[in-house]
Parts: structure tokens; sequence; C-alpha cells
């Protein structure tokens, strides 16, 4: 439970880059740069003692930000599967917050690759979808041998 909150808070903050839950900072941007790759996200130039370090691919627009939270907002699922999903998505800031570890595993591997259809990128959904269903299938409580090629 406790790995799937971290990879929600994670995954959460680079898509609507929370700048408290990214991982996607001006450090990790200076590693690229001394390794010599990703050119395109080296951090730009200095502007009045502010770093500008440019958006990556896998950072969703504006519009995909706002309809994120949106969506969120709109699942209506029965009574006792999980905790009321609209009282914990904040439309102000764009953020997710208050979740209990259930509400992790349920908005990981249920409604995140739903939301993720809706928007961005056609890679970023296949990340994002494929990772929710390995998390699915690798809580269940029986997993076959058949199945772990699969898991790989």
């Amino acid at each position: 439970m406790h790995l799937e909150k971290n990879v929600f808070n994670s995954t959460i903050g680079v898509l609507l880059d929370i700048k408290s839950k990214t991982k996607d900072g001006l450090k990790s941007r200076l590693d690229l740069v001394n390794q010599g790759i990703r050119k395109d996200l080296h951090p730009g130039p200095t502007h009045n003692d502010k770093v500008d370090l440019p958006g990556a691919s896998y950072n969703l627009r504006h519009d995909e930000k706002i309809a994120m939270p949106k969506l969120l907002r709109g699942i209506k699922v029965p009574t006792s599967f999980s905790s009321n999903i609209k009282s914990l998505v904040s439309m102000k800031d764009l953020t997710l917050a208050g979740y209990n570890s259930h509400d992790y595993h349920v908005m990981l591997t249920m409604f995140l690759p739903i939301v993720i259809r809706a928007i961005g990128p056609e890679y970023v959904k296949m990340v994002v979808t494929r990772m929710s269903y390995f998390f699915n299938r690798i809580t269940q409580k029986v997993i076959s041998k058949a199945d772990l090629p699969a898991l790989k």
C-alpha cells in the first residue's frame, strides 16, 4: 500500500507539475546536463535569480491540468467503495489531497487509467495505463505462473 501511495503521488506530481510532489526539479535537470542527454530538458538562462525549466513532454498542458481534476470530481462510486473523490480534489490549486491508502489503490488501479485516456499525449496514456494495469495485476490474491512473463 505504501508503494502504491508513493507511485501515485509521484505520477500525479509529474503529470500535474505539482512542485511539492514532483521529482522533476533543478537537481534532476542538472544531472541531465552532466550526463549530456535530453538537451531539450536542460535548464534555460536565469532571470532574476530564477532558473527557467522547460516543460517536459510528459507534463500536461494547462487545459489538461484543469480537465484531469474535473474528470476526477465527476466520478461517482458506490457507497463504501472509496472515499468521496469530489471532496479530495481541489480545483483551486489543481491538486489531490486527503486520500487514505485504499483510495490510493483505487485511484492508481482504476480511475487513473480512465482519466488519462481522456487527456494527454498517446505515449503518456500508454505508460500510465500499463503501470496501472501492472499494479492492478500484482495486487490480485492469486497470480498464476503463466501470467508472470507478461508482468515483466
